[in-house]
């Protein structure tokens, strides 16, 4: 097969009978990771892909075969501090072997390094045989992380209850929250001040520390109405400074009602101790209890490395529905 691999900017642009194919190889590959994953809508993956804001970049491409059939795609993503970068690569069951995935690979990763990115981390499922190919590549193992899922119906409403009084006692801590837009400049600043946390996150070898601020702020919240999705923020603020020292969010996709995506949750490591992350968790999953009882999955993504928020993932009864080993590979 001769691969022809051609860049895009968004889904939105493509062709419908390109965006078609290239939702269907989205879903193929997903439904191999999660066994019985629903299949997305071509709206719902266009509203997926629109959730990009600077400054994280991304870069976009498929393949067709000789024929001009689109055979596979593929991202690549990072944010505008020097570093590296993060590639995934999707390619339809019936073309693989015939040199799909390297063609998409190495497009992305000389596209990468030509906007200056240093490195790139392949994400492949454990044990799927393209890890066999990120070693051929020179590639080498970084950290695994873990795709979690948790059907909120089934946490035990007095465990959430608990934590939310637990919280509550925690002397001199209040909680604050927002829906998308932010209120005001000030809440804002204070949200994106409290996000330096996640630098604290395990993440990729060659994946930079993050610099949060005001617009970038702005701009998730453009993307997440672009994408038509709800963003619940709450945060903890302490009374004695006035800072907030932890945030937690969920992520609500109108075009998958029953899907629900656990964002970031993080706790000022000097406010660590006292239940703030639990108590975070507990009051937006009490709150989706109300709201939208029809939600059936809440996702998220946990380093295995990173024990203290599994702990509490696990005590909602989230567990590892597929585990992907990142591959690192320095460029030039």
């Amino acid at each position: 097969m001769t691969v022809t691999v051609e860049p895009f900017a968004w889904a939105s642009d493509l062709r419908p009978d390109d965006l078609a194919v290239v939702t269907r190889i989205y879903h193929d590959v997903w439904a191999e990771w999660v066994p019985g994953e629903r299949p997305m809508s071509d709206a719902a993956f266009v509203d997926t892909d629109r959730f990009t804001a600077h400054p994280e970049h991304m870069m976009r491409c498929l393949a067709r075969d000789d024929e001009g059939v689109v055979v596979g795609h593929g991202q690549a993503f990072w944010r505008e501090e020097p570093g590296g970068c993060t590639v995934r690569v999707f390619v339809a069951p019936a073309a693989r072997r015939q040199g799909v995935g390297r063609a998409i690979g190495r497009a992305l990763a000389a596209d990468a390094e030509a906007a200056g990115r240093t490195s790139v981390t392949l994400e492949v499922a454990v044990g799927s045989p393209d890890e066999r190919v990120a070693e051929k590549a020179r590639f080498r193992r970084d950290m695994v992380i873990e795709l979690n899922r948790t059907d909120p119906r089934t946490i035990p409403k007095g465990l959430l209850e608990d934590w939310r009084a637990a919280g509550e006692r925690a002397s001199g801590y209040s909680l604050v929250a927002y829906d998308v837009p932010c209120p005001s400049d000030d809440l804002a600043k204070d949200f994106i001040h409290a996000r330096q946390v996640m630098n604290d996150a395990p993440r990729w070898e060659g994946e930079p520390e993050a610099t949060y601020t005001a617009g970038e702020l702005l701009a998730v919240e453009d993307a997440s109405l672009a994408a038509h999705q709800q963003w619940w923020n709450i945060g903890v603020r302490h009374g004695a400074s006035g800072e907030l020292v932890g945030i937690s969010e969920m992520y609500l996709p109108s075009a998958r009602p029953w899907l629900v995506f656990q964002g970031d949750t993080g706790v000022n490591p000097d406010h660590r101790g006292h239940g703030l992350g639990a108590w975070m968790k507990a009051v937006n999953h009490l709150r989706l209890r109300d709201e939208r009882p029809e939600v059936e999955t809440v996702q998220t993504w946990n380093a295995t490395s990173n024990e203290p928020m599994l702990r509490i993932n696990r005590a909602l009864g989230f567990g590892p529905v597929q585990r992907f080993q990142g591959w690192y590979r320095s460029l030039g």
